[in-house]
């Protein structure tokens, strides 16, 4: 995946994130992309429990084989958390890329519950 393609995939997380907070849920998105670089799925966050990434990773191992999935890149708006972390793992998704740390997230919020 291209330098290009990785902002064009961030690009249509984030519209996927937009389009989950305008349904009231929190601004988070996930693109699931084959090896040929087209989207596959996309999800957006449910809940604090349901996020986009654990989501799409779920629907993708029951709609493709392991080893397809080690072709895939799950592209999501923001670095995830262990839940997710791991949720991809046990999918096989084999790569990941993200538009911002924890860290930033955590610099904008402050101290959110």
């Amino acid at each position: 995946m291209t330098r290009d393609q990785m902002f064009a995939h961030l690009r249509a997380a984030d519209a996927v994130a937009r389009e989950a907070m305008a349904h009231g849920h929190h601004p988070f998105g996930a693109v699931l992309v084959g090896p040929d670089g087209r989207i596959l799925m996309r999800q957006g966050n449910i809940s604090t429990v349901r996020h986009a990434e654990t989501e799409l990773a779920r629907r993708a191992a029951e709609a493709y084989p392991p080893e397809f999935l080690w072709t895939c890149t799950l592209v999501t708006t923001g670095e995830p958390c262990a839940m997710c972390a791991g949720t991809l793992y046990w999918a096989n998704i084999g790569r990941l890329v993200y538009g911002f740390e924890e860290s930033s997230l955590l610099a904008l919020t402050g101290d959110h519950p």
